[in-house]
């Protein structure tokens, strides 16, 4: 659906209602209807929220429909294969980058960026309140993850909470275990063309409401573990976009991508075991992930897409860094050498506490090397 003109607001009704409907009325239970509740009435909250700031943005901030957007920067992979780990060091490179906190993704309107920002001045005025509560909404509200992706409303993040909201991500299968129920979001390049089209105009009316409050001088650097499924449409939006693809061994990429995704299960869904399809099915959204990108990545042009190894990175940061400066073109300041050699000298003493195998949610070997034996034969990961 698109309300009131896809550069305001776009949300496809079809899969936030589908959630609904298998909580409510397939799958009910009087747990499984409070929650189908819960999600409707927050979505609707956000969603209120979101056209109303946005049709202010319309009148007080018309400008930044002139914002020209060029040689943005995507970091893209499976999930748990180090983009955030990448994009927090290049995040470091303040003077040429822009990028995104997760309530920027969520509430993404210039309207409301300006109210927080009033409300952050008052705030560091008076002893800093305001931010004591956001830490601790944000240590109770993503406790869970602590130990496998440090995140939370005020910290860098990925543009997934904006797909989230318009119902046309993979990452709804964090509301409900029937995750199966929307495998056309797997790829969203694959959607049909009218959709296309809105999700396009409404996500450049997005980035460019972005610049505009954040700094138009610099170039966006973006991440999303889910856009391995919008290779295409990231280039039709942005035809000089540049993607950094991290590719990591299917084996530990893959329960890492369920673990880690499947985590609010565990409260919300305590009935579905582990070892089950429900469970596996991240693991096939993981497959159609590498099998996109291994079609889409021989459309780019060499200086505009370089992949990178997961063990690369963790082992030689600052190398692999300067790599991808080097191969898409950018220029390195050594002010930004300086803070990156400083900050991957941190990493290296840092060790995740993060634990998952193959085994612990029932994947069978064999059916993931057959699926994707180019990518081990390509790079040679252990088979």
């Amino acid at each position: 659906m698109n309300i009131i003109g896809a550069p305001l607001f776009y949300v496809r009704l079809k899969t936030h209602s589908r959630v609904v409907y298998l909580h409510c009325i397939k799958n009910f239970s009087i747990r499984n209807f409070f929650l189908g509740i819960s999600y409707f009435l927050v979505l609707s909250i956000v969603m209120f929220t979101n056209i109303i700031s946005r049709l202010i943005d319309e009148i007080l901030f018309p400008n930044y429909r002139h914002i020209e957007i060029k040689q943005p920067i995507f970091i893209i992979s499976n999930p748990r294969s180090g983009t955030t780990f990448l994009h927090r060091l290049m995040c470091l490179d303040e003077e040429k980058y822009v990028s995104t906190l997760m309530y920027q993704t969520i509430w993404p309107s210039i309207t409301l960026f300006r109210i927080i920002q009033v409300f952050a001045s008052i705030d560091n005025k008076i002893g800093k309140p305001l931010h004591k509560l956001m830490d601790w909404i944000n240590e109770n509200f993503f406790e869970a993850w602590e130990d496998i992706h440090e995140t939370g409303f005020n910290k860098s993040e990925e543009d997934e909470g904006l797909h989230f909201v318009s119902g046309i991500s993979a990452s709804v299968g964090l509301a409900t275990p029937q995750l199966k129920e929307f495998r056309e979001l797997y790829i969203p390049d694959n959607l049909d063309e009218h959709t296309r089209v809105d999700i396009k105009k409404f996500y450049k009316a997005t980035a460019q409401r972005w610049m505009y409050a954040l700094g138009n001088d610099r170039l966006f650097l973006g991440k999303s573990v889910m856009s391995s499924g919008r290779l295409e449409l990231l280039h039709d939006i942005f035809p000089d976009v540049k993607i950094i693809f991290l590719i990591r061994n299917p084996y530990q990429a893959i329960p890492s991508f369920t673990s880690m995704f499947a985590e609010s299960w565990s409260t919300l869904f305590p009935n579905v075991p582990k070892v089950s399809e429900e469970y596996r099915e991240w693991g096939e959204l993981g497959i159609s992930y590498y099998k996109y990108f291994n079609e889409e990545k021989s459309k780019f042009k060499k200086e505009n897409f370089i992949t990178i190894s997961y063990t690369d990175l963790i082992a030689q940061p600052k190398e692999t860094v300067i790599k991808i400066y080097d191969q898409l073109k950018l220029t390195m300041t050594p002010e930004f050498l300086k803070v990156l050699e400083t900050e991957t000298n941190k990493s290296r003493n840092y060790s995740s506490k993060h634990t998952y195998s193959l085994e612990e949610y029932g994947f069978d070997k064999e059916h993931i090397y057959k699926e994707l034996e180019f990518i081990f034969d390509e790079f040679g990961f252990e088979k």
